[in-house]
Protein backbone atom coordinates (compact mmCIF):
# COMPACT_ATOMS: atom_id res chain seq x y z
CA UNK A 1 0.00 0.00 0.00
CA UNK A 2 1.27 3.52 -1.02
CA UNK A 3 0.04 6.82 -0.18
CA UNK A 4 0.45 10.32 -2.46
CA UNK A 5 0.57 13.81 -1.65
CA UNK A 6 -2.31 15.72 -3.08
CA UNK A 7 -0.63 18.86 -3.41
CA UNK A 8 2.91 18.12 -4.90
CA UNK A 9 1.98 13.97 -5.93
CA UNK A 10 5.05 13.02 -3.79
CA UNK A 11 4.67 9.11 -2.73
CA UNK A 12 5.01 7.39 0.70
CA UNK A 13 5.22 4.04 2.30
CA UNK A 14 3.01 4.63 5.10
CA UNK A 15 0.48 7.60 5.91
CA UNK A 16 1.90 11.03 8.04
CA UNK A 17 -0.33 13.75 8.65
CA UNK A 18 2.22 16.27 7.23
CA UNK A 19 3.86 15.76 3.78
CA UNK A 20 7.64 16.20 4.31
CA UNK A 21 8.15 17.38 0.62
CA UNK A 22 6.08 20.50 0.48
CA UNK A 23 4.92 21.05 4.06
CA UNK A 24 1.29 20.51 3.72
CA UNK A 25 -0.70 18.96 6.49
CA UNK A 26 -3.53 15.84 6.01
CA UNK A 27 -2.57 15.96 2.29
CA UNK A 28 -1.98 12.32 1.97
CA UNK A 29 -4.31 10.14 0.18
CA UNK A 30 -4.24 6.13 -0.46
CA UNK A 31 -2.99 5.26 -3.98
CA UNK A 32 -4.58 2.29 -6.00
CA UNK A 33 -2.10 -0.35 -6.48
CA UNK A 34 -1.18 -1.85 -9.96
CA UNK A 35 -2.96 -4.73 -10.39
CA UNK A 36 0.05 -6.57 -12.96
CA UNK A 37 2.10 -9.08 -11.59
CA UNK A 38 5.52 -8.16 -10.14
CA UNK A 39 8.30 -9.07 -11.88
CA UNK A 40 6.85 -9.37 -15.30
CA UNK A 41 9.10 -7.69 -17.86
CA UNK A 42 8.28 -4.68 -18.96
CA UNK A 43 11.56 -3.85 -21.39
CA UNK A 44 9.67 -4.48 -24.70
CA UNK A 45 5.97 -3.43 -24.17
CA UNK A 46 7.14 0.44 -25.44
CA UNK A 47 9.98 1.13 -28.15
CA UNK A 48 10.82 4.70 -28.83
CA UNK A 49 11.01 6.29 -32.38
CA UNK A 50 14.28 8.06 -33.72
CA UNK A 51 15.02 9.80 -36.84
CA UNK A 52 17.90 10.06 -38.91
CA UNK A 53 19.71 13.27 -38.24
CA UNK A 54 19.20 13.99 -42.20
CA UNK A 55 15.67 13.23 -42.93
CA UNK A 56 14.66 15.64 -40.15
CA UNK A 57 14.10 18.49 -42.55
CA UNK A 58 11.85 16.37 -44.36
CA UNK A 59 9.50 15.68 -41.63
CA UNK A 60 6.14 17.67 -40.99
CA UNK A 61 7.14 18.86 -37.88
CA UNK A 62 10.08 20.40 -39.00
CA UNK A 63 10.62 24.10 -38.09
CA UNK A 64 9.03 26.55 -40.15
CA UNK A 65 8.49 29.98 -40.74
CA UNK A 66 7.88 31.92 -37.58
CA UNK A 67 4.82 33.66 -37.03
CA UNK A 68 4.48 37.15 -36.66
CA UNK A 69 2.17 38.68 -33.66
CA UNK A 70 1.52 42.19 -34.99
CA UNK A 71 3.38 43.80 -32.32
CA UNK A 72 7.43 44.16 -33.57
CA UNK A 73 8.18 44.42 -30.06
CA UNK A 74 6.76 41.14 -29.16
CA UNK A 75 8.42 39.66 -31.68
CA UNK A 76 12.12 41.34 -30.80
CA UNK A 77 11.70 39.43 -27.75
CA UNK A 78 11.11 36.41 -28.67
CA UNK A 79 14.06 36.50 -31.39
CA UNK A 80 12.22 37.45 -34.62
CA UNK A 81 8.06 36.10 -34.27
CA UNK A 82 6.62 33.09 -32.56
CA UNK A 83 7.85 29.68 -33.44
CA UNK A 84 5.29 26.65 -34.37
CA UNK A 85 5.60 23.84 -32.01
CA UNK A 86 7.36 25.74 -29.19
CA UNK A 87 5.90 26.44 -25.89
CA UNK A 88 6.03 30.02 -24.07
CA UNK A 89 5.35 30.52 -20.83
CA UNK A 90 4.29 34.42 -20.08
CA UNK A 91 4.21 35.18 -16.19
CA UNK A 92 3.66 38.58 -14.41
CA UNK A 93 1.34 40.10 -11.53
CA UNK A 94 -2.36 39.57 -11.64
CA UNK A 95 -3.81 42.70 -13.75
CA UNK A 96 -0.94 43.31 -15.47
CA UNK A 97 -1.89 43.01 -18.82
CA UNK A 98 -0.89 39.24 -19.89
CA UNK A 99 -4.21 38.13 -20.90
CA UNK A 100 -5.35 41.62 -22.73
CA UNK A 101 -1.68 41.23 -24.95
CA UNK A 102 -2.12 37.65 -25.86
CA UNK A 103 -6.20 38.56 -26.90
CA UNK A 104 -4.80 41.38 -29.36
CA UNK A 105 -2.20 38.61 -30.77
CA UNK A 106 -4.84 36.19 -30.94
CA UNK A 107 -6.92 38.77 -33.05
CA UNK A 108 -4.12 39.66 -35.20
CA UNK A 109 -2.99 36.07 -35.81
CA UNK A 110 -6.85 35.05 -36.99
CA UNK A 111 -7.04 36.94 -39.57
CA UNK A 112 -4.21 34.11 -41.82
CA UNK A 113 -4.33 31.76 -39.00
CA UNK A 114 -6.37 29.44 -36.75
CA UNK A 115 -6.36 30.29 -33.00
CA UNK A 116 -7.21 28.59 -30.41
CA UNK A 117 -8.14 30.84 -26.89
CA UNK A 118 -8.59 28.55 -23.79
CA UNK A 119 -9.64 30.56 -20.62
CA UNK A 120 -9.77 28.72 -17.50
CA UNK A 121 -10.54 31.88 -15.50
CA UNK A 122 -12.75 33.73 -17.46
CA UNK A 123 -16.09 32.80 -19.78
CA UNK A 124 -16.35 32.78 -22.80
CA UNK A 125 -18.85 35.67 -22.68
CA UNK A 126 -16.18 37.36 -21.13
CA UNK A 127 -13.65 36.77 -23.80
CA UNK A 128 -16.11 38.57 -26.33
CA UNK A 129 -16.93 41.30 -24.46
CA UNK A 130 -12.49 42.68 -23.88
CA UNK A 131 -11.90 41.15 -27.64
CA UNK A 132 -14.90 43.42 -29.29
CA UNK A 133 -13.65 46.40 -26.76
CA UNK A 134 -9.90 46.38 -27.42
CA UNK A 135 -10.06 45.21 -31.18
CA UNK A 136 -11.40 46.47 -34.85
CA UNK A 137 -10.95 43.40 -36.68
CA UNK A 138 -13.31 42.62 -39.19
CA UNK A 139 -12.97 39.00 -39.05
CA UNK A 140 -13.27 36.65 -36.18
CA UNK A 141 -13.76 33.40 -38.01
CA UNK A 142 -10.59 31.97 -37.41
CA UNK A 143 -10.94 32.44 -33.74
CA UNK A 144 -11.52 29.84 -31.38
CA UNK A 145 -12.74 30.30 -27.91
CA UNK A 146 -12.99 27.45 -25.60
CA UNK A 147 -13.90 27.10 -21.56
CA UNK A 148 -12.07 23.69 -20.81
CA UNK A 149 -9.12 22.87 -17.73
CA UNK A 150 -8.90 19.65 -18.37
CA UNK A 151 -6.11 19.12 -20.42
CA UNK A 152 -6.52 15.39 -21.75
CA UNK A 153 -10.15 17.29 -23.16
CA UNK A 154 -7.64 20.16 -24.59
CA UNK A 155 -5.52 17.83 -26.23
CA UNK A 156 -8.30 16.27 -28.56
CA UNK A 157 -9.78 19.96 -29.06
CA UNK A 158 -6.48 20.65 -30.49
CA UNK A 159 -6.19 17.79 -32.26
CA UNK A 160 -9.74 17.90 -33.88
CA UNK A 161 -9.48 21.73 -35.18
CA UNK A 162 -5.43 21.69 -35.67
CA UNK A 163 -4.88 25.20 -34.55
CA UNK A 164 -1.26 27.12 -35.55
CA UNK A 165 -1.41 28.86 -32.30
CA UNK A 166 -3.00 27.91 -28.56
CA UNK A 167 -3.33 30.63 -25.88
CA UNK A 168 -3.67 28.99 -22.51
CA UNK A 169 -4.86 31.07 -19.67
CA UNK A 170 -3.64 30.36 -17.28
CA UNK A 171 -1.81 27.42 -16.36
CA UNK A 172 -3.11 27.79 -12.51
CA UNK A 173 -6.17 27.23 -13.54
CA UNK A 174 -5.97 23.55 -15.27
CA UNK A 175 -6.18 20.10 -13.87
CA UNK A 176 -5.10 16.50 -15.35
CA UNK A 177 -7.49 13.50 -14.63
CA UNK A 178 -3.74 11.34 -13.78
CA UNK A 179 -2.87 13.43 -10.66
CA UNK A 180 -5.50 13.62 -7.95
CA UNK A 181 -5.11 16.92 -6.23
CA UNK A 182 -6.57 20.52 -6.96
CA UNK A 183 -6.21 22.38 -9.85
CA UNK A 184 -2.83 24.76 -9.18
CA UNK A 185 -1.11 22.47 -6.64
CA UNK A 186 2.70 21.84 -7.71
CA UNK A 187 1.61 18.21 -9.11
CA UNK A 188 -1.13 19.20 -11.36
CA UNK A 189 0.86 22.39 -12.86
CA UNK A 190 4.15 19.74 -13.16
CA UNK A 191 1.94 17.33 -15.40
CA UNK A 192 -0.58 20.20 -17.08
CA UNK A 193 3.07 21.82 -17.98
CA UNK A 194 4.34 18.55 -19.16
CA UNK A 195 1.38 17.88 -21.66
CA UNK A 196 1.20 21.09 -23.05
CA UNK A 197 4.65 20.70 -24.15
CA UNK A 198 4.09 17.67 -25.67
CA UNK A 199 0.91 19.37 -27.36
CA UNK A 200 3.17 21.85 -28.60
CA UNK A 201 5.65 19.27 -30.44
CA UNK A 202 3.56 16.57 -31.33
CA UNK A 203 0.79 18.85 -33.18
CA UNK A 204 3.37 21.63 -34.32
CA UNK A 205 1.36 24.74 -32.76
CA UNK A 206 2.92 27.09 -31.21
CA UNK A 207 1.56 27.55 -27.28
CA UNK A 208 1.43 30.58 -25.06
CA UNK A 209 0.67 29.55 -21.50
CA UNK A 210 0.00 32.18 -19.12
CA UNK A 211 1.24 31.73 -15.65
CA UNK A 212 1.35 33.76 -12.26
CA UNK A 213 3.91 35.14 -10.01
CA UNK A 214 4.40 34.85 -6.37
CA UNK A 215 5.35 37.81 -3.88
CA UNK A 216 8.63 37.28 -4.44
CA UNK A 217 8.60 38.02 -8.20
CA UNK A 218 9.17 33.97 -9.52
CA UNK A 219 6.95 31.95 -11.42
CA UNK A 220 4.41 29.93 -9.33
CA UNK A 221 4.73 26.41 -9.26
CA UNK A 222 7.40 23.98 -9.42
CA UNK A 223 10.74 25.15 -11.36
CA UNK A 224 10.48 22.05 -13.63
CA UNK A 225 7.64 24.29 -15.48
CA UNK A 226 10.14 26.95 -16.47
CA UNK A 227 12.39 24.02 -18.06
CA UNK A 228 10.11 22.39 -19.99
CA UNK A 229 9.19 25.62 -21.87
CA UNK A 230 11.17 26.81 -24.55
CA UNK A 231 11.00 30.55 -23.45
CA UNK A 232 9.72 32.45 -20.25
CA UNK A 233 8.53 36.06 -20.40
CA UNK A 234 7.97 38.50 -17.14
CA UNK A 235 5.42 41.12 -18.36
CA UNK A 236 6.45 43.59 -15.75
CA UNK A 237 5.48 47.16 -15.09
CA UNK A 238 4.62 49.55 -11.95
CA UNK A 239 1.21 49.64 -10.39
CA UNK A 240 0.42 53.15 -11.32
CA UNK A 241 2.44 53.24 -14.28
CA UNK A 242 0.88 53.20 -17.71
CA UNK A 243 4.13 51.89 -19.17
CA UNK A 244 4.57 47.85 -19.05
CA UNK A 245 8.16 45.36 -20.35
CA UNK A 246 8.58 42.39 -21.65
CA UNK A 247 12.01 40.70 -21.80
CA UNK A 248 12.75 37.26 -21.60
CA UNK A 249 14.59 35.47 -18.65
CA UNK A 250 14.74 32.08 -20.91
CA UNK A 251 14.89 32.05 -24.68
CA UNK A 252 15.56 28.80 -27.04
CA UNK A 253 15.04 31.01 -30.18
CA UNK A 254 17.05 34.43 -29.47
CA UNK A 255 18.68 36.58 -26.63
CA UNK A 256 17.31 36.77 -23.98
CA UNK A 257 18.64 40.68 -22.97
CA UNK A 258 16.15 41.72 -25.27
CA UNK A 259 12.65 44.27 -24.48
CA UNK A 260 9.81 45.30 -25.40
CA UNK A 261 7.80 48.18 -24.24
CA UNK A 262 3.90 48.87 -24.21
CA UNK A 263 1.81 51.38 -23.03
CA UNK A 264 -1.35 49.92 -21.24
CA UNK A 265 -4.62 52.43 -22.76
CA UNK A 266 -8.34 52.38 -22.84
CA UNK A 267 -7.80 50.45 -26.27
CA UNK A 268 -5.45 47.60 -25.25
CA UNK A 269 -2.04 47.35 -25.24
CA UNK A 270 0.06 49.92 -27.69
CA UNK A 271 3.63 49.22 -28.37
CA UNK A 272 6.22 51.90 -27.94
CA UNK A 273 8.96 51.51 -30.48
CA UNK A 274 11.06 54.42 -29.40
CA UNK A 275 11.43 53.66 -25.72
CA UNK A 276 13.53 56.42 -25.23
CA UNK A 277 10.73 59.03 -25.86
CA UNK A 278 8.89 57.10 -22.68
CA UNK A 279 11.63 57.41 -20.26
CA UNK A 280 12.54 60.99 -20.92
CA UNK A 281 10.77 63.76 -19.47
CA UNK A 282 12.39 67.43 -20.79
CA UNK A 283 9.07 69.33 -19.24
CA UNK A 284 10.29 68.16 -15.36
CA UNK A 285 14.20 68.75 -16.05
CA UNK A 286 15.90 70.17 -12.88
CA UNK A 287 18.76 69.11 -10.30
CA UNK A 288 19.73 65.34 -10.04
CA UNK A 289 18.65 64.65 -13.14
CA UNK A 290 20.94 62.97 -15.83
CA UNK A 291 20.30 60.72 -18.94
CA UNK A 292 21.70 57.75 -19.26
CA UNK A 293 22.61 55.16 -21.92
CA UNK A 294 22.21 51.03 -21.80
CA UNK A 295 22.31 48.31 -24.27
CA UNK A 296 19.12 46.19 -24.37
CA UNK A 297 20.09 43.42 -26.95
CA UNK A 298 20.24 45.34 -30.37
CA UNK A 299 18.30 47.92 -29.11
CA UNK A 300 19.88 51.65 -27.19
CA UNK A 301 17.75 53.06 -24.97
CA UNK A 302 17.75 56.29 -23.12
CA UNK A 303 17.05 56.46 -19.61
CA UNK A 304 16.58 59.46 -17.56
CA UNK A 305 18.22 58.67 -14.08
CA UNK A 306 17.25 60.86 -10.88
CA UNK A 307 18.92 61.55 -7.17
CA UNK A 308 17.74 62.84 -4.13
CA UNK A 309 20.82 63.69 -1.76
CA UNK A 310 19.35 65.13 1.65
CA UNK A 311 22.06 66.42 4.37
CA UNK A 312 21.43 64.81 7.99
CA UNK A 313 22.03 67.31 9.90
CA UNK A 314 22.03 66.17 13.71
CA UNK A 315 19.69 63.15 13.05
CA UNK A 316 22.04 59.92 13.90
CA UNK A 317 21.61 56.67 12.84
CA UNK A 318 22.96 54.67 9.63
CA UNK A 319 23.17 56.22 6.42
CA UNK A 320 19.96 55.78 3.93
CA UNK A 321 20.91 54.40 0.39
CA UNK A 322 17.96 53.79 -1.61
CA UNK A 323 18.35 52.68 -5.13
CA UNK A 324 15.29 52.08 -7.24
CA UNK A 325 16.08 49.90 -10.51
CA UNK A 326 19.45 49.44 -10.23
CA UNK A 327 21.08 47.31 -7.42
CA UNK A 328 21.56 48.34 -3.74
CA UNK A 329 25.43 47.27 -3.97
CA UNK A 330 26.12 49.39 -6.52
CA UNK A 331 25.10 52.49 -5.50
CA UNK A 332 26.94 52.06 -2.32
CA UNK A 333 29.91 51.36 -4.25
CA UNK A 334 29.31 54.73 -6.52
CA UNK A 335 28.87 56.91 -3.09
CA UNK A 336 32.42 56.09 -1.88
CA UNK A 337 33.93 56.80 -5.02
CA UNK A 338 32.39 59.79 -5.34
CA UNK A 339 33.27 60.43 -1.58
CA UNK A 340 36.38 59.24 -2.01
CA UNK A 341 37.57 60.10 -5.81
CA UNK A 342 34.76 62.49 -6.97
CA UNK A 343 35.26 65.43 -4.50
CA UNK A 344 31.97 64.82 -3.43
CA UNK A 345 31.59 63.75 0.53
CA UNK A 346 27.99 61.94 1.00
CA UNK A 347 29.14 60.53 4.42
CA UNK A 348 26.72 62.87 6.18
CA UNK A 349 23.62 62.43 3.88
CA UNK A 350 21.19 60.09 2.61
CA UNK A 351 21.21 59.33 -0.83
CA UNK A 352 18.16 58.49 -3.06
CA UNK A 353 18.57 57.65 -6.81
CA UNK A 354 15.74 56.19 -9.15
CA UNK A 355 15.54 55.11 -12.75
CA UNK A 356 12.63 56.58 -14.54
CA UNK A 357 10.23 54.29 -16.13
CA UNK A 358 10.41 51.29 -13.71
CA UNK A 359 13.57 49.89 -15.98
CA UNK A 360 15.81 47.17 -14.16
CA UNK A 361 18.98 48.07 -14.93
CA UNK A 362 22.33 45.88 -13.89
CA UNK A 363 24.53 47.14 -16.67
CA UNK A 364 27.66 48.91 -15.20
CA UNK A 365 27.31 51.70 -17.79
CA UNK A 366 24.94 53.75 -15.74
CA UNK A 367 27.59 54.39 -13.51
CA UNK A 368 28.22 57.58 -15.27
CA UNK A 369 25.22 58.92 -15.29
CA UNK A 370 24.57 57.80 -11.51
CA UNK A 371 27.16 59.75 -10.88
CA UNK A 372 26.42 62.75 -12.67
CA UNK A 373 22.68 62.74 -10.85
CA UNK A 374 24.10 62.30 -7.55
CA UNK A 375 26.86 64.99 -7.97
CA UNK A 376 23.96 67.45 -9.48
CA UNK A 377 21.39 66.71 -6.82
CA UNK A 378 24.55 67.28 -3.87
CA UNK A 379 25.25 70.67 -5.48
CA UNK A 380 22.02 71.67 -6.62
CA UNK A 381 23.35 72.26 -10.33
CA UNK A 382 21.27 71.52 -13.13
CA UNK A 383 22.74 68.97 -15.96
CA UNK A 384 22.36 69.79 -19.43
CA UNK A 385 18.82 67.90 -20.83
CA UNK A 386 20.94 67.20 -24.34
CA UNK A 387 23.88 65.44 -22.31
CA UNK A 388 23.97 61.65 -22.39
CA UNK A 389 26.25 60.19 -19.56
CA UNK A 390 27.65 56.73 -20.64
CA UNK A 391 30.54 54.51 -18.89
CA UNK A 392 31.52 52.55 -15.89
CA UNK A 393 33.41 54.25 -12.66
CA UNK A 394 35.95 52.15 -11.46
CA UNK A 395 37.12 52.29 -7.82
CA UNK A 396 39.73 54.73 -8.37
CA UNK A 397 37.39 57.01 -10.37
CA UNK A 398 38.06 56.37 -13.73
CA UNK A 399 35.60 56.50 -17.01
CA UNK A 400 35.41 53.00 -19.01
CA UNK A 401 33.42 53.17 -22.41
CA UNK A 402 33.04 49.79 -22.78
CA UNK A 403 32.64 48.02 -25.44
CA UNK A 404 29.33 48.90 -26.82
CA UNK A 405 30.77 52.70 -27.34
CA UNK A 406 30.30 53.39 -31.07
CA UNK A 407 26.73 51.77 -30.92
CA UNK A 408 25.88 54.08 -28.04
CA UNK A 409 27.66 57.18 -29.88
CA UNK A 410 25.88 56.17 -33.26
CA UNK A 411 22.29 56.42 -31.54
CA UNK A 412 23.09 59.27 -29.41
CA UNK A 413 24.31 61.56 -32.42
CA UNK A 414 21.20 60.43 -34.44
CA UNK A 415 18.98 61.82 -31.64
CA UNK A 416 20.59 64.99 -31.23
CA UNK A 417 22.69 64.35 -27.93
CA UNK A 418 26.06 64.99 -26.86
CA UNK A 419 27.77 61.78 -25.55
CA UNK A 420 29.86 62.28 -22.56
CA UNK A 421 32.09 59.24 -21.39
CA UNK A 422 35.31 58.32 -20.47
CA UNK A 423 38.59 58.16 -22.62
CA UNK A 424 37.71 61.69 -23.86
CA UNK A 425 40.54 64.30 -22.10
CA UNK A 426 38.10 63.53 -18.87
CA UNK A 427 38.78 60.40 -17.43
CA UNK A 428 38.13 60.51 -13.88
CA UNK A 429 35.31 61.59 -12.26
CA UNK A 430 36.26 64.05 -10.59
CA UNK A 431 36.82 66.31 -13.53
CA UNK A 432 33.35 65.98 -15.03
Amino acid sequence: MKYFCTNCNAEYLKWSGRCSACGEWDSLQEAVEDSKAEGKSKKKEYVGKAYKFNEISRKSNAPSARLLSGFTEFDRVLGGGIVPGSITLIAGEPGIGKSTLLSQIAVNLSQTKKVLYISGEESASQIYSRIKRISKANSYSNLLVSEDVVVEAIDALVEAEMPDLVIVDSVQSLSSETVRSYAGSIGQVRVCGAKLTRIAKFYNAAVFVIGQITKEGSVAGPKVLEHIVDSVMFFEGGEYSQFRILRAGKNRFGATDEIGVFEMSSEGMVQVENPSQAFLDDENWGEGTAIGSILKGSRVVFVEVQALVVDRGSEFGPLRRVANGVRKQRLDMLCAVLSRRGGVYLGDKDVFVNVVGGVEVGDPSLDLALCMAIKSASRDETLSSKSVYFGEVGLTGEIRRGGTYKTVAKEAKRLGYKLVSGMSGSTNIKQL
